[in-house]
C-alpha cells in the first residue's frame, strides 16, 4: 500500500508511515483486536493472535492499548514474546552468574534456597508466574518456612525471572534477634571464665569482645598479622557451598584497619602453638562450645563471637570513645562526612583510644587476679 501522505509504498495495513510518520488507519474497525481488561495493578492487557501465535500485549492506558496492538497486529512492532524458561533454570543460570561475584556463604543460602524452597514455582514457566499462582505458592509455603525464609526465596526467583508482582501479600519478617546486651559484671565474669579456658577459645573470645574483630577476621588472621604491639587486620575466611575455609578479603575497605593491642592479649596470642599460617586453627564449631562453656560459668546469655563484637560496640559508647574511633577501630562503614573527618585525625587518635580501652579491661582483669 502507498502513504495516504507521501505516497511512498510501506506495509499493508500500517498504522503509520514509515518514511513520513503519517497515520494511516483512521477507524477503530481496520484492524480489529480484542477487548483488553485491566489488571490489578492498573495496566491493560489482552492477547492477539499475530501469525498463528497468541501473544500478550500490556499497557499503561487503555488507549495505548489500542494503539500497540494494532502495531502488533499489523507486524509494526515485535510482540512481546512469553518467557518460556523453567524457573530453576533461570534461578540456576542466576546463581551461577553470580557465583565469584558474591560471597561464597551469599550463593551457599540461594543454593538452599533454590533446592528447598517454593518448589511449586520451581517447576512453572516464567511466563505462568501469575498472581495467583505465587500467592498461593507463598501461602503454602509460610506453614512450614519462616517469613524470612519466604521473602528470601521469592526474592530469588523474582531477581532470577525478572517477575515482579507488586501486589502480593508477603509474610512478615521477624526481627533479628538482637545479641545480649552485658553489664560490666558479665563482662568481668566472662573474661575470667575465657582465661579459665585459655587456648584458641579465649584468644578467639578476646578479639572479638576486646578488639571488636569478626568472626571470619578471627579466623583469617594470620601470624605475620601480629605485631610488637599491635595487629592488623587484613583478610578473613569464610566457609564456600563445601563448608571448607576459604580466604578473602575483608568485608570493606573499611574493615581493613590496624588496631593497637594490649599486651595481655598479644601474650595470650603468642603462647599458642604456631601451627601453620593461622593463628586460629580450631573450626568454629569447637570455638562455639568453648564460647558456650564461657556464657554458661559466667552465668549469661549466650552471645557467641558476634554477641562479643556486639558487646564491644556498646562498651565503647559506654565508656565515651567518640564514633568516629569506635567505627575506625570496628571497622565500621561511615557516613561521608565521617570519612572525610577520621581520615585527618586517625593516626594520632588511635592510641588515645586503644589506651583506654586496654585500661577498661585491665581493671577487670586486676579484679579477678586479686580474688574480687
Amino acid at each position: 500500500m502507498k502513504c495516504k501522505k507521501c505516497k511512498r509504498e510501506i506495509v499493508d495495513n500500517s498504522l503509520f508511515c514509515n518514511w513520513c510518520g503519517a497515520k494511516q488507519l483512521t477507524t477503530t474497525d481496520e484492524i480489529k483486536v480484542p477487548v483488553p481488561h485491566r489488571n490489578a495493578n492498573g495496566t491493560w492487557t489482552a492477547q492477539i493472535m499475530v501469525s498463528g501465535i497468541r501473544v500478550r500485549v500490556t499497557t499503561e492506558t487503555e488507549k495505548e492499548y489500542y494503539i500497540k496492538a494494532r502495531a502488533v497486529k499489523a507486524d509494526l512492532i515485535e510482540a512481546e514474546k512469553p518467557d518460556n524458561r523453567i524457573v530453576s533454570s533461570a534461578v540456576t543460570e542466576y546463581i551461577e552468574n553470580r557465583t565469584g561475584k558474591l560471597s561464597p556463604s551469599t550463593i551457599d543460602s540461594y543454593k538452599r534456597r533454590a533446592k528447598s524452597n517454593l518448589q511449586s514455582l520451581m517447576k512453572l514457566r516464567i511466563r505462568d508466574l501469575t498472581l495467583p499462582t505465587v500467592q498461593a505458592a507463598i501461602n503454602e509455603e509460610c506453614k512450614t518456612y519462616s517469613g524470612k525464609t519466604v521473602n528470601e526465596a521469592w526474592s530469588l526467583i523474582s531477581s532470577a525471572t525478572g517477575v515482579k508482582i507488586s501486589s502480593l501479600v508477603m509474610p512478615s519478617k521477624k526481627a533479628q534477634k538482637k545479641p545480649p546486651t552485658y553489664s560490666v559484671e558479665d563482662i568481668r565474669k566472662l573474661i575470667y571464665e575465657l582465661n579459665q579456658i585459655g587456648g584458641q577459645v579465649e584468644v578467639a573470645g578476646l578479639l572479638a569482645m576486646w578488639l571488636s574483630l569478626r568472626r571470619s577476621e578471627i579466623i583469617g588472621l594470620k601470624w605475620t598479622d601480629i605485631g610488637e604491639s599491635e595487629i592488623h587486620v587484613r583478610t578473613a575466611r569464610v566457609y564456600d557451598e563445601h563448608h571448607k575455609l576459604i580466604e578473602k578479603g575483608t568485608k570493606t575497605d573499611l574493615s581493613e584497619r590496624t588496631i593497637p593491642c594490649d599486651s595481655y592479649i598479644l601474650s595470650r596470642i603468642n603462647a599458642l602453638p604456631h601451627d601453620g599460617e593461622y593463628v586460629i586453627t580450631m573450626g568454629t564449631t569447637s570455638i562455639w562450645r568453648g564460647i558456650t562453656k564461657a556464657c554458661n560459668r559466667a552465668a549469661v546469655t549466650h552471645g557467641y563471637l558476634h554477641g562479643f563484637r556486639h558487646t564491644n560496640a556498646t562498651l565503647m559508647e559506654f565508656i565515651g570513645i567518640p564514633a568516629l574511633y569506635a567505627n575506625r577501630r570496628g571497622g565500621w562503614a561511615n557516613d561521608h562526612v565521617r570519612q572525610k573527618i577520621y581520615s585527618d585525625t586517625m593516626t594520632e587518635g588511635d592510641k588515645e583510644v586503644a589506651a583506654k580501652v586496654d585500661s577498661f579491661f585491665n581493671n577487670l582483669l586486676a579484679d579477678y587476679s586479686s580474688g574480687d
